[in-house]
Order: structure tokens, then C-alpha cells, then sequence
């Protein structure tokens, strides 16, 4: 198996670059020749540091998905290049066009190739999602998706793999008393997704001391600092930005993460590999798979202020969680470790035959 992973133009900061780079970095262990095929050449390339990465210069921005088909020959040219010049025999492609461009590269190059598309994000926003009927099999990182993959009638084999830690993740011990009282959010600051609104709205009457600090930048950070200012919570809300280690001296009472939607959000994951418990919305597709309710997390209903403030409520309970801190971490180890996901990826990959 040689695999290929056709991606977009990426900020090189974002989720899908750091579990491309663990599926590399695994790959490599197991003997497997794996390399990525950039649409477009990335803001920061550092995560491709140890990855072999073909690029051509058709993207120019790093979100412009209605796009995509109108560039699909342009796409299709390069993948047919691509394909003439290595000895690929598996494209993963996160993108329905790519799948689409793969499919008719296939049929001019005229040799055995898997299409299987990995895509990170849940399909209703994803545009041209039919194109997803020509490929040869589906890696799901959700049982969510996999969900809406079988709605929109695909009939190839879906494998849910979930997403990887990182290979070299080797947390310590979690702590054995959080800070009571101190929340965290750790992602990037977009209201319109993230729902970082929430929190606020959710924290402001809860009946107990609390501070809460977010983690990370973005657009709405201003946004959000006015809100913070309005409600009477600039002393409770530290806004600590971008951080390489963002979990750093971090020992809160749980983790929030009131999205509208996600992917497979590795922010719960990496928490619950810390030890720390994790209160999220029940969007489509990621958290249902990441939490047990009570357990390790709580689940909220998506959009709801009332629902955050309750489960925060619970959490500062001294008996909040049927398992400790030691359970949450070896669960999450076991469960979303580098090696077992990628056998999970093997598997699904080689169930799969040219349609």
C-alpha cells in the first residue's frame, strides 16, 4: 500500500495538519510509504516537516470550498500527473471534489487505484457531496458521519476510524485536585462556529466563584472581549492567546466546547488524555463518539446557555464523575492511540477495490 493525501491549501495550523502529520508519523513505523498532495502551498509548511509533500499552485485561499468545482479540471490534470509520476495505489481525499478529480485522473492514467475519501468535517458543510458516490470506500472519523454518509446513499465500504493523539503524546499523571471553579476552552476563537457566546451566557449567573480562560486566537477575540466587558466578567475571563503548549500549568474543573458543529474535535480528546473532564455540545458528528456521559463528560443540548450553566453546576460537585482522573486518561490512551487508529485506517483501506 502507498498511499497519497489530497488536501487543499492549509493554514498549517488547524486540526486536519496535526493528524495528517500523526498518520504520517505512524505510517512511517509501520513501513508504509504515505505522503501528501497540497492543492495549494500552505501558510506555515513547518507540520510538513518530516512529510514528503507534492504541491501544485492551484488554491489560493485556505476556505473557499464553493470553489472547488469550478477549479476540478485543474485538479484532475494534476492528480493525473501525480499519478503518472509515483507509485501511489491509494489516494485518501478530504475533500468530495478530490474524490471527484481522482476518479476521472483514474480514468485517464488507466491503472489500479483506491479512491477513499477522509474527510474532516461534517457533510453539510461540505459542498458537491455527491461526488462522494465514486469513491471506492470511506474512512469515517465519526460514527456521525458515517451516519451521513450512509444517508446521502453511498454504497462503499465505510470504516469509522476516529482521530489519533499524537504518536508521541506521553502525558504526565493527571492532577489529583483541579482547580475548583476554573474552566477552560482551547481552540480557536470564532463565535460563529465555536459558540464561545455561550460560555459566557452559560458562566455568568452560576452559582459559585469561577474563572474562566480561553486559549487561543482568532476573529471574533474582540468580539468576545466587548461581550466579557458587557456582561461584568472581565475579571473572571482571561484571554491567554495562542499558545504551542496550550495545556500548560492548565488544571481546570473541565474543558468546555459548545460548537454548533465539528469534525472529530481533538480538543475533548486531548483533555480527556490529560485527565481532565469535558462538557460539549451534542453536534452531528464528533462528541457522542469522545464522551460517556457522566464518566469522562458531560453532552448539552447544541445552542443552549441553560444547559452549559447546568452541567457546569454539576461538575463542580465533589462526586461529579463516575470515573477519576486516572480512568479518563487510560480510556482516552487506549481508545484514540496513534497506532490503533491507523490500523483501523489499514484495514478500512485494504477492505476496499476499485469500484
Amino acid at each position: 500500500m502507498n498511499v497519497a493525501i489530497v488536501v487543499r491549501r492549509l493554514s498549517g495550523h488547524g486540526g486536519m495538519e496535526s493528524v495528517i502529520a500523526t498518520v504520517n508519523q505512524t505510517a512511517r513505523s509501520h513501513g508504509t510509504p504515505l505522503e501528501v498532495w497540497a492543492m495549494g502551498h500552505p501558510e506555515d509548511s513547518s507540520w510538513l516537516r518530516d512529510t514528503l509533500c507534492r504541491q501544485v499552485n492551484i488554491d489560493q485561499g485556505t476556505a473557499r470550498r464553493l470553489q472547488l468545482q469550478a477549479k476540478l479540471p485543474l485538479y484532475v490534470g494534476a492528480l493525473a500527473f501525480l499519478l503518472r509520476t509515483t507509485s501511489v495505489d491509494t489516494l485518501l481525499a478530504t475533500d468530495p471534489t478530490f474524490v471527484e478529480a481522482a476518479f476521472w485522473a483514474r480514468k485517464l492514467v488507466r491503472r489500479p487505484l483506491r479512491i477513499i475519501s477522509w474527510l474532516h468535517f461534517p457533510l453539510d458543510r461540505m459542498a458537491h457531496i455527491r461526488h462522494l458516490l465514486h469513491a471506492d470506500g470511506h474512512l469515517a472519523i465519526s460514527t456521525g458521519l458515517e451516519r451521513q454518509l450512509r444517508a446521502i446513499g453511498v454504497r462503499a465500504p465505510i470504516t469509522v476510524t476516529y482521530n489519533p493523539l499524537p504518536a508521541d503524546f506521553h502525558p504526565q499523571d493527571p492532577p489529583t485536585s483541579p482547580e475548583p471553579g476554573h474552566f477552560l476552552y482551547v481552540g480557536r476563537l470564532a463565535v460563529a462556529q465555536k459558540r464561545i457566546d455561550l460560555i459566557l451566557y452559560g458562566l455568568q449567573h452560576l452559582p459559585w466563584p469561577w474563572q474562566l480562560t480561553l486559549v487561543g486566537d482568532g476573529p471574533d477575540r474582540g468580539l468576545l472581549e466587548s461581550l466579557a466587558a458587557e456582561l461584568g466578567l472581565s475579571g473572571r475571563v482571561h484571554f491567554a492567546g495562542w499558545r504551542a503548549d496550550p495545556w500548560e500549568r492548565q488544571s481546570p474543573t473541565a474543558l468546555l466546547l459548545p460548537s454548533d458543529f465539528e469534525g472529530f474535535p481533538m480538543a475533548l480528546v486531548e483533555a480527556l488524555a490529560r485527565g481532565i473532564p469535558v462538557i460539549a455540545a451534542d453536534c452531528p458528528t464528533g462528541p457522542s463518539d469522545i464522551i460517556y456521559e457522566g464518566k469522562n463528560g458531560f453532552l448539552i443540548s447544541p445552542g443552549s446557555a441553560s444547559d452549559l450553566r447546568c452541567a457546569a453546576q454539576r461538575s463542580l460537585h465533589p462526586r461529579a464523575w463516575r470515573w477519576d482522573a486516572g480512568h479518563r486518561q487510560r480510556d482516552a490512551l487506549r481508545r484514540f492511540n496513534a497506532g490503533r487508529v491507523f490500523q483501523a485506517m489499514t484495514a478500512g483501506i485494504e477492505a476496499c477495490r476499485p469500484l
